[in-house]
């Protein structure tokens, strides 16, 4: 085998991937805020593939379902606003300190990696709400600002927030593109089909999971940090909302297909459209349609509509591999 060759093609691959990728982001980012005139909207897309991208590392790359994935997403709202409000650091590193905040507070939280399937799902719930108990009491009113919320409005810059959330969205999506060709990301997946037979080989896969839950809880730092700075004041169900930034985030994932590059991506793009019309226009019923959603994602098309789309492409492109 030619390895030179196979090595060239796999970075004209990456390289082709990423082009594609990017642009249609990129436009998206530049070009929705003037043709809706609406950049919040576009500004919470952002934070939603982020947070998409975050979750496909963890659970589309290693098979761990965190149900209260959205505590990382919380925290490093909360960090960049203690942090800019109570002792006035600049915005940028305030974000930075909030995402790894979030970092350390997963590495905490690693023990829950030694459970699996529901009893980690769960557990990860339960962390959830604890994390939440303890940034909403009264008591820490003066450290968090406790129910009554946090302001740091004297930082408010929503336009350059949202060029930078663009960006970062942007290579969001390119992590989890290096992430998915690399040796570690292709572990990832070894350990999602068979943990245990990994292991055998002598692959330390808690080690290779608490990576990917670092990695993961960091980016979701990042996006709490951009959109609690985009608020400018939150009050703690803002940030701490287990239906828009965990199970929101879990259904864009398994729409589009948990641990592909692009899954995640159209399931942001297309599930965030049918969220917002349903919001709008039928919002007493949009946690009943999303929570029948994912069920019926669950069981019928767990692996998403990238499989259905690839399957449809080698039909029509290659008969042959198809039959």
């Amino acid at each position: 085998m030619n390895f030179r060759k196979v090595f060239l093609a796999d970075r004209r691959m990456l390289a082709r991937d990423a082009g594609i990728m990017v642009l249609p982001l990129a436009l998206l980012f530049l070009l929705g805020p003037m043709l809706f005139a609406n950049q919040g909207l576009f500004m919470e897309l952002a934070i939603y593939v982020m947070l998409a991208d975050a979750l496909n590392i963890v659970y589309g790359f290693t098979g761990y379902l965190p149900f209260g994935f959205g505590v990382f997403f919380a925290v490093g709202a909360y960090g960049t606003a203690i942090l800019v409000a109570f002792h006035g650091w600049p915005v940028a590193l305030a974000i930075l300190a909030g995402a790894l905040f979030s970092a350390l507070l997963s590495l905490l939280f690693t023990p829950l990696l030694r459970l699996s399937g529901a009893y980690f799902a769960i557990a990860s719930l339960a962390a959830f709400e604890a994390v939440y108990l303890i940034f909403s009491n009264s008591s820490l009113t003066s450290v968090t600002g406790g129910p009554y919320g946090i302001s740091f409005t004297s930082v408010y810059a929503p336009n350059l927030d949202y060029a930078v959330a663009a960006v970062l969205a942007v290579v969001s999506a390119l992590t989890v593109l290096a992430v998915s060709g690399s040796s570690f990301g292709i572990a990832l997946k070894a350990i999602r089909e068979d943990r245990f037979a990994v292991e055998l080989a002598g692959v330390n896969s808690l080690k290779y999971r608490t990576y990917a839950w670092l990695i993961s809880s960091f980016l979701s730092g990042v996006a709490g940090g951009l959109y609690g700075w985009y608020l400018g004041f939150f009050y703690p169900e803002a940030v701490f909302s287990l239906t828009d930034f965990s199970v929101l985030v879990i259904v864009f994932v398994l729409f589009g297909g948990r641990g592909t590059v692009f899954g995640p991506l159209i399931g942001v793009a297309v599930l965030f459209a049918v969220y917002e019309f349903l919001t709008l226009y039928f919002s007493n019923l949009v946690l009943i349609i999303f929570g029948v959603l994912l069920v019926l994602l669950i069981l019928f098309i767990p692996n998403g509509i990238m499989e259905q789309v690839t399957r449809l492409g080698r039909l029509l492109f290659r008969p042959e591999e198809g039959e």
